[in-house]
């Protein structure tokens, strides 16, 4: 009878082994890393993330420095399928609140299922002086694997973007420079992007980017969005990485926004992405670029 037990308590270890094992092996390939800055948000996964000199409803998750030149306040709320398979889901909300002293943000993340998932709550503060923004990010992160471990850390985040001229924008995101960690054999990653926005017209937009992991190659990132008609946008990316395309759309109808991209990865397929947003104030139009 003892025997019996003792059997049954290895396998189940062994299958949560097996499962853990299976995750990092999709760590390894490229899909996440614990606590990496995952980039929320249809619209920015439709230009292939290269937003770092964008400022718009989504800065809160990409660029803090982005939320200095918002004049609306805006919630939203997104979702992002990856490679259909289960436990590789990421939920987020968002908002934020303008005011004459400072702006300020709110995030709320949450990565995985009940065997392994990540948590993130995140603040952010930013503030516009003339033509330059800055702002910065604290969040809360904690990393749960079921029965076996729990972690948090504290993990900062630093952006600044200028506007250089009226058409062209000059944008730089610092994440996790004091290298905190959740995992001790695992560093959250340390993530340098400096990027470039320029709109020719009011319906042309093309941004490009250049992202440093530091313990990774770097990343060129370039993307295209354009107005095809009235509150109807159209857009695609593209990405160094061999055969990684991003096509996407987005609609605003009134004070709502909805986006919608797919993204694929040479070795596991497409991901969906998602995002719904709601203009809560309209005095002024919305920030473009």
């Amino acid at each position: 009878m003892t025997k019996i037990k003792v059997k049954s308590t290895v396998l189940t270890g062994w299958q949560k082994t097996l499962l853990i094992g299976g995750f990092y092996l999709l760590v390894c390939s490229g899909v996440r890393a614990s606590g990496e800055p995952f980039p929320i948000g249809a619209r920015s996964w439709g230009l292939a993330n290269a937003t770092a000199a964008m400022a718009d409803k989504q800065s809160v998750f990409n660029n803090p420095a982005g939320v200095g030149f918002l004049t609306e306040n805006f919630v939203h709320t997104a979702y992002h399928s990856r490679f259909n398979l289960a436990g590789l889901q990421t939920f987020a909300l968002g908002a934020n609140y303008v005011h004459r002293l400072v702006n300020t943000g709110i995030t709320v993340e949450r990565f995985g299922d009940k065997l392994y998932h990540e948590q993130k709550l995140g603040l952010v503060f930013a503030k516009s002086i003339d033509r330059v923004a800055l702002g910065i990010k604290v969040s809360y992160s904690q990393a749960v694997v079921e029965n076996l471990s729990s972690k948090h850390t504290f993990v900062t985040e630093f952006g600044v973007i200028s506007k250089l001229s009226p058409k062209v924008q000059l944008g730089f995101n610092a994440y996790n420079l004091t290298r905190a960690q959740l995992y001790i054999s695992q560093r959250i990653p340390t993530v340098l992007r400096l990027g470039l926005a320029f709109q020719p017209s009011g319906q042309l937009l093309l941004v490009a980017e250049a992202e440093k992991d530091l313990d990774f190659p770097t990343l060129i990132k370039m993307g295209l969005e354009y107005q095809l008609v009235r509150n109807f946008y159209i857009r695609t990316g593209l990405t160094s990485k061999i055969n990684d395309v991003h096509l996407g759309f987005g609609i605003k109808a009134k004070q709502f926004f909805f986006d919608y991209a797919m993204s694929n990865h040479s070795m596991l397929g497409f991901s969906q992405h998602f995002t719904l947003a709601y203009q809560l104030n309209k005095t002024k139009p919305d920030t473009k670029l």
